[in-house]
């Protein structure tokens, strides 16, 4: 009789439970650095991936602040695929000020893209996503979801709102067979990250330089997180695998 191969098995076991073949997905923010590696992530494991974001290549171009822009990119996918089974509300911004310096279209700009969006995609999303065998929803949060950040009052508060939008989706959701979660990453080395540098490095009379440096000291591991990291993480909500994980922000940090 030959021998069983039980880690084979498992392996065979874990590929069928964490595939994602035959369900569409929904990225948003799929032309940055994170999104990027969202997209790829869920399509390694087998799922139609749709993108959307403000601008870039090979991504449908919607102004997620917007009730329009979440219905329209909905309508999209659907119009497309005929489903959607995943929503991964990804889309992100930053303005770094203190509070009596902060423009007031840009913490409606940040308000709009990380809280307000969220909402209304998911409200927009809830009739599919509801039809769905095990819908999932995952919103990316941050660290700063849970802390105070000087000079980041509008995304800080996004941040902390969201997580509510996320936690009230989760019950409302769950006797339809819907899990919403979010995930928490720390500092990643992307575009937006660079983009914030030079206003904050001023601000602390150093160089970017010096603060990358200093930012990436203050991590435990003594590095950023990296983007493919926080993928994995959303992958593994996404599958039939997280089936009993609802309503809860998952930290991916160094």
């Amino acid at each position: 009789m030959p021998k069983l191969d039980r880690n084979s098995d498992e392996r065979r076991s874990n590929a069928v439970s964490c595939s994602l073949k035959g369900r569409v997905a929904l990225v948003t923010g799929a032309a940055g650095g994170l999104g990027k590696a969202i997209v790829a992530e869920l399509r390694e494991r087998g799922a139609d991936v749709h993108g959307v974001d403000i601008a870039g290549e090979d991504v449908f171009h919607a102004d997620l602040a917007t009730s329009s822009g979440n219905r329209a990119m909905v309508d999209h996918v659907l119009g497309i695929a005929g489903q959607l089974d995943i929503l991964v509300l990804n889309a992100g911004c930053q303005f770094v000020a203190p509070i009596n310096q902060l423009p007031d279209i840009e913490w409606e700009r940040l308000r709009g893209v990380m809280m307000d969006g969220p909402f209304f995609a998911i409200k927009a999303a809830w009739s599919g996503l509801t039809k769905s065998r095990g819908g999932r929803v995952v919103v990316t949060a941050s660290t700063a979801s849970f802390v105070g950040t000087a000079e980041k009052a509008a995304y800080t508060a996004a941040k902390h709102g969201v997580l509510g939008l996320v936690r009230t989706a989760a019950l409302e959701g769950a006797p339809h067979g819907l899990n919403v979660n979010a995930v928490a990453p720390g500092w990643m080395d992307t575009g937006m990250m660079r983009n914030q540098l030079e206003a904050q490095a001023a601000s602390m009379g150093v160089s970017p330089e010096e603060l990358v440096a200093h930012l990436r000291d203050r991590q435990p591991a003594k590095r950023f997180v990296d983007v493919r990291e926080v993928a994995a993480t959303i992958g593994f909500l996404t599958s039939p695998d997280a089936s009993g994980v609802n309503g809860v922000c998952i930290p991916v940090t160094s």
